[in-house]
């Protein structure tokens, strides 16, 4: 039997989820690890700690499902994006990894803007802004040379593990287009790009496809584990894009949102961008010849752990958010807007703040509780509509995944907030689950694939309410109006 493992490395966590060639999803394990801020606006890591994470949890794997041992094994991979790893020729990292969510890079983001900003748009099909991780390589040029003349090669976190476990360099499509250097049409570095900003192609890890497989564990790595059969590796994918492998099998009429600790709307671009790049990020998917359009509310799931510590920090999140069904539609006019880290989509502007407006004496606890859930709703919807009118006429439904698939009641403000089909899958395990089907596809076993496809059935559905659409429409509105004049005001 072949057993297919799918890795993902979050930003504060490692989570291996295993499954079997017949379709059946096993079991997962995790670890964590520490995120470090050295200075105001810095977020970094480790990556040494992501090798222990990797180590840790895959021996617990083995003690619960001792069978693995004797397998062969087939291991997918997905991972935080735009996060910066430096090598040396020995393979010694060099620096801790900036993170996708460090702010330091603002100048190089503005010299890119002013001296490269049209061909990004062009070449990259995006703007440049602090997440991504060619402005950090600047930050990294100017601020620590010695570091970047020692660098041998930059990796993405996830292609990092892979080397840890092969000792081969490489990455895919997904992530090299979140670093904003890979010409997304020609699928390539972009030379041109690279050449202009002192960074030489060498130091670019070689692109593999997602689905292929790359190599095999170190034998070292193997015999620590105890593994006898084989064990081979694929790259996978960027989080978002296995996020949206795992979920969606119609690439014309679905979309994804995802609502963790940040939110995002995904959906499949059918046809090259025509209008509006820039108001939204443009990537290339784990899928051949298929590419995305994405957009971030940065603070989404946070918020309302925020508000959580703030007034109630014993109680359940069940208990929490039941009393948000004590108010009605709107929150009597309590409005709240997410942008406690500033905002990405669609203000791509990190000095606007969270907000909560419309605060009378007469509001309850149950209004502030709604309103700051129907505003993370009313975000991720403003989101949708700066993607473009081609994708928003497209979509039919809505697969959602992440903490909200536990609460019934907002999954139903969603369909109501966006008037469309929302749809929870049997299988909740985020990105690391297209990680394992991008394992899967790499045993190029078309059966099993499809078997795997087949597994992750429709669970719950929501329809929308067209009788309080009318409501949650002017509700929007005024999130929208507040939103804006904010963005116009900073």
């Amino acid at each position: 039997m072949t057993y297919f493992l799918g890795v993902d490395l979050g930003t504060s966590s490692l989570k291996i989820i295993l499954g079997n060639d017949t379709g059946e999803l096993l079991g997962s394990t995790s670890n964590t690890f520490a995120i470090s801020s050295p200075k105001a606006g810095y977020s970094e890591e480790n990556p040494v700690d992501w090798q222990r994470a990797f180590d840790r949890a895959m021996t617990d794997l083995i003690t619960q499902f001792p069978e693995i041992v004797e397998a062969s094994l087939i291991l997918g991979f997905s991972g935080q994006m735009h996060s910066l790893v430096l090598i040396d020729q020995t393979g010694k990292v060099l620096r801790p990894a900036i993170l996708w969510n460090d702010g330091r890079t603002s100048a190089e983001v503005q010299q890119l803007r002013e001296t490269l900003g049209e061909h990004l748009l062009s070449v990259e099909k995006n703007i440049p802004l602090e997440g991504f991780t060619l402005p950090k390589i600047m930050w990294v040029q100017k601020h620590q040379p010695e570091i970047w003349t020692q660098t041998w090669k930059f990796m993405l976190p996830k292609d990092y593990l892979v080397y840890y476990l092969t000792g081969l360099v490489f990455t895919e499509p997904s992530d090299a287009a979140g670093t904003i250097m890979l010409d997304v049409e020609k699928q390539c570095w972009d030379e041109e790009l690279l050449k202009q900003l002192n960074i030489s192609l060498e130091q670019c890890p070689k692109i593999q496809p997602s689905t292929k497989i790359i190599g095999e564990m170190k034998s070292d790595l193997k015999q620590r584990f105890g593994f006898k059969g084989s064990v081979e590796l694929v790259m996978g994918g960027a989080d978002n894009a296995c996020g949206a492998f795992g979920n969606l099998t119609d690439p014309q009429a679905q979309g994804l949102i995802s609502v963790g600790t940040s939110g995002v709307v995904l959906t499949y671009e059918t046809e090259k961008p025509q209008q509006d790049l820039g108001k939204y990020h443009y990537f290339t998917s784990v899928m051949a010849d298929q590419n995305y359009k994405m957009g971030v509310t940065l603070a989404a799931g946070y918020s309302l752990d925020w508000l959580k510590k703030l007034l109630a920090p014993e109680e359940s999140f069940t208990a929490f958010t039941q009393s948000a069904a004590d108010s009605p539609i709107g929150s009597q006019g309590v409005t709240f807007l997410p942008y406690l880290f500033g905002e990405r989509s669609p203000y791509f502007d990190p000095s606007l703040s969270g907000a909560l407006l419309g605060l009378r004496a007469h509001h309850t606890r149950s209004d502030i509780i709604r309103g700051v859930m129907e505003g993370i709703a009313f975000s991720l919807r403003n989101v949708y509509e700066n993607m473009g009118i081609q994708s928003t006429a497209a979509i039919e439904v809505f697969r959602i995944t992440g903490g909200v698939v536990k609460n019934p009641f907002w999954l139903q403000l969603f369909a109501d907030v966006f008037q469309t089909k929302i749809e929870v899958l049997s299988f909740d395990e985020g990105p690391a689950y297209g990680a394992m089907l991008c394992a899967v596809a790499g045993k190029n076993d078309s059966p099993i694939f499809a078997t795997w496809q087949a597994a992750n059935r429709v669970k719950v559905v929501y329809q929308p309410n067209s009788d309080q659409a009318s409501d949650y429409q002017k509700a929007y509105e005024q999130f929208k109006k507040l939103s804006d004049q904010q963005a116009a005001t900073n």
